[in-house]
């Protein structure tokens, strides 16, 4: 069967992201006494689903397990899946091409709305029936083989993520989804699961069982009712006791497991670098940000244990960037100390720090100095709205002097170009809040002249369960489009601006599924059927099909995206409960400016206070700058320093086996990430963005095999041949081999230079006649 698919993948535009054999990943023969198979799923493409630091954490904790294993399964391309499709073939596992329906347990990220169809042609793929309902008569007994599942045995369908707060519109096809935070559930459930299936019990039995672990929520115990306008009458659950689910959260970072070994991938990924998250919720209380809520209470990992971790698989991976992950990464206790102490220590790696979620009012220039010391990484400014009177309204405590603070302490550190985050179609906007977003750009530009590029992203509102705007309805496509047209003309005029817009279409579709209820599921079916699929990508998405689709199954679309919901109407996710009370959320609906719980004291969110481990946060930014020169001492102490010899090695090198359907930038990539993982130092180009040494030969074609290929690397230190090539080839994959490497003498002519032709070599296999 593995031969099968391995004949395919020759065909397909971009092969490496079905090779599944990239280091760190973990093979099933490695794990030869695991009982329970476990199929991960990130229901879009592989270098999307590869970028998700969740998906790491379970694969991480699951392949720890001596009884388990965790493998990968992403959504594939159309190419891939054409010929899946031709061959007769099943979706299978990257690992070991294992069927999808030949796993015990299959989960699903549900990190966005518009990948629900994507669900189901996974499924669909896969060989398992897309209805839970036509999966509720397994027999789960040891008595069936692995290998000759039919519907009666297929295995339990499991979500998970923000998506999973509000699931109805995805339970006719989910045995069950976790709620919250899953570093704890995965082993409660696989503990259940095995033994379970020991007893025999049927599938029904099973979910019964699992529903005791706490923020496991299984819809098929839970019916609702609706009321002639089409409003829920009522939520009534099956079990005693099992009314409603209250999400699961892990309060201890420190101590929550890791992925520090890291799984490194051949090709180029969305966010291709190590994430480590430095916090986990966030207190600022913005009104239309689902994940300031549902991941409440804030909750620190120590900057000792940032480091550690950050150390540890940095040397695993390889990776030449740094993600501090966070909501709000400038609200870190300690930031500024923290990065200045990882500058100290990385900086002569080459290894760069990004901080992908910054408030204006939490920039300062001392952090941005620090992070500008390697490379200048992006810069990103949610300002959300273009006026004061908005921003106050959605409760986005930040003042244009802070922005225009930000901004100079961004152009004085050495950027030249900025990224500003911009939302149309809030509740209770005016013409002069969308007229606010073009006059604070041109007042960026007035003030700031060493800023020549400002790139303006402008999305759409879309109201999103357990949040203080569920109740208000969203804009209307047309009145979305109407606007994104105002901005992209007045923006137009000016060459130092450009404007990218969010498809209102989309923004619509969201809205629909975020506020959805399970009468929607006949609709996500019936647009499956119809061939929707990659719904988020907007050069795929069909939305007259979508249309079609909710009119042949008597839905409006607009009841769930458009209405204003009454202040006593059950809500279709109020069974799903995060700790955080409704009568809080409507009162930040009604109300102006929420201070900040981490500074300003307990705002009644509903939330155990004893639970809250913020409180001592406050007034500590000072108290952590008085320890930040001790920081820095320490730090440096432990940093070596770099040796000025440097010479330049010309390696022969043969790519064979999966290491031929690796593009020629991809191989440089690997070659990159296998140095830095052997500890041999390479050295780096000069300027903004230093790129290593490394020099190729001739590019040859993807899928072809070489014997001598050859590069040139320049290194720091002295390192003899024979031991630069043992140390290289301890981690390099399978199939990438150093053969020999000569020290290149100063003034010789490069790879380049010398390389004048390739010699193929053909084999010709001619059939047997007998």
């Amino acid at each position: 069967m593995q031969q099968a698919y391995e004949d395919i993948i020759k065909k397909v535009q971009r092969p490496s992201r079905y090779l599944g054999n990239e280091v760190n990943s973990i093979h099933p023969p490695m794990k030869g006494g695991a009982e329970t198979k476990i199929a991960l799923i990130f229901p879009d493409l592989y270098e999307i689903g590869m970028s998700h630091l969740g998906l790491k954490i379970l694969y991480h904790i699951i392949n720890q397990r001596e009884d388990a294993v965790a493998e990968r399964v992403f959504s594939p391309d159309t190419d891939y899946e054409d010929l899946l499709l031709k061959n007769n073939l099943p979706l299978a596992s990257l690992e070991s091409s294992l069927p999808l329906n030949k796993f015990d347990i299959v989960g699903f990220t549900l990190q966005y709305e518009l990948s629900y169809t994507n669900i189901l042609n996974i499924l669909k793929l896969g060989g398992i029936p897309l209805r839970q309902a036509e999966r509720s008569h397994a027999d789960l007994s040891p008595k069936v083989s692995i290998g000759e599942r039919g519907n009666e045995d297929m295995p339990l369908i499991i979500g998970g993520g923000p998506c999973a707060f509000n699931p109805e519109p995805l339970s006719d096809f989910f045995d069950l989804f976790v709620i919250g935070d899953g570093e704890e559930v995965i082993h409660e459930l696989i503990d259940k699961y095995r033994l379970s299936k020991k007893s025999g019990i049927n599938r029904k039995e099973l979910l019964f069982n699992l529903s005791d672990i706490e923020g496991v929520y299984v819809p098929s115990l839970f019916s609702v009712s609706y009321e002639i306008d089409g409003s829920i009458e009522k939520v009534a659950g099956f079990k005693e006791g099992y009314r409603s689910v209250t999400k699961r959260t892990i309060y201890d970072l420190d101590s929550s497991p890791y992925p520090s070994c890291q799984i490194v991938p051949f090709a180029s990924l969305i966010h291709d670098r190590v994430s480590v998250e430095i916090d986990r919720g966030c207190t600022h209380g913005c009104r239309f940000c689902q994940a300031g809520i549902i991941y409440r209470p804030l909750r620190e990992r120590s900057p000792q244990k940032v480091t550690e971790l950050l150390q540890e698989t940095l040397k695993n991976t390889g990776y030449e960037e740094i993600s501090l992950g966070s909501l709000s990464s400038g609200d870190y206790r300690g930031i500024t100390p923290l990065v200045e102490s990882l500058m100290n220590r990385y900086e002569q790696d080459r290894t760069a720090i990004s901080l992908p979620s910054l408030r204006p009012d939490t920039l300062n220039p001392e952090m941005l100095r620090e992070i500008s010391r390697v490379r200048k990484t992006g810069f990103t400014i949610a300002v959300e709205a273009g006026t004061q009177r908005m921003r106050d309204m959605i409760n986005k405590k930040i003042r244009e002097e802070d922005i225009f603070s930000a901004v100079n302490a961004i152009a004085s550190s050495g950027w030249d170009s900025l990224k500003l985050y911009f939302m149309i179609g809030l509740p209770r906007e005016t013409d002069d809040d969308i007229e606010g977003i073009y006059n604070l750009c041109l007042q960026i530009l007035k003030r700031e002249k060493r800023i020549k590029n400002i790139n303006v992203s402008v999305s759409s509102f879309v109201p999103k369960s357990h949040t203080p705007f569920q109740w208000s309805g969203q804009e209307n496509p047309e009145g979305l489009k109407k606007k994104m047209s105002f901005l992209r003309q007045r923006f137009s005029a000016h060459k130092r601006i450009t404007m990218k817009w969010h498809n209102a279409e989309m923004s619509f579709l969201e809205g629909v599924f975020a506020r959805g209820d399970r009468r929607l599921g006949r609709v996500i079916e019936r647009a499956f059927e119809t061939g929707c699929k990659f719904d988020g990508w907007t050069e795929r998405i069909d939305f007259k099909k979508w249309t079609d689709a909710f009119v042949e199954c008597g839905v409006s679309p607009e009841f769930y995206a458009n209405r204003e919901i009454k202040r006593d109407e059950i809500l279709p996710w109020e069974h799903i409960k995060t700790g955080v009370s409704r009568k809080f959320l409507y009162r930040e609906f009604e109300r102006g400016i929420t201070p900040d719980c981490r500074y300003e004291g307990c705002i009644g969110c509903g939330l155990d206070p004893s639970r809250c481990k913020i409180q001592d946060a406050r007034g500590k930014r000072q108290e952590t700058r008085d320890k930040r020169q001790d920081a820095r001492c320490k730090m440096q102490d432990a940093t070596p320093a770099r040796s000025p010899v440097h010479r330049r090695f010309r390696i022969r090198y043969e790519k064979k086996g999966d290491m031929k359907f690796l593009s020629h930038l991809e191989v440089g990539r690997v070659f990159s990430r296998a140095f830095r993982r052997a500890g041999i130092p390479l050295l780096y180009s000069e300027g903004y963005h230093p790129h290593p040494r490394i020099a190729f030969g001739f590019a040859l074609p993807v899928g072809i095999e070489s014997s001598w290929e050859y590069l040139d690397a320049e290194i720091g230190g002295y390192l003899d041949a024979e031991e630069f090539v043992k140390q290289l080839n301890t981690k390099l994959p399978i199939g990438l081999k150093v053969i020999s490497a000569e020290p290149v003498p100063s003034g010789a002519r490069s790879i380049s230079d010398i390389t004048d032709k390739i010699i193929f070599s053909v084999g010709l296999q001619f059939p047997f006649k007998g």
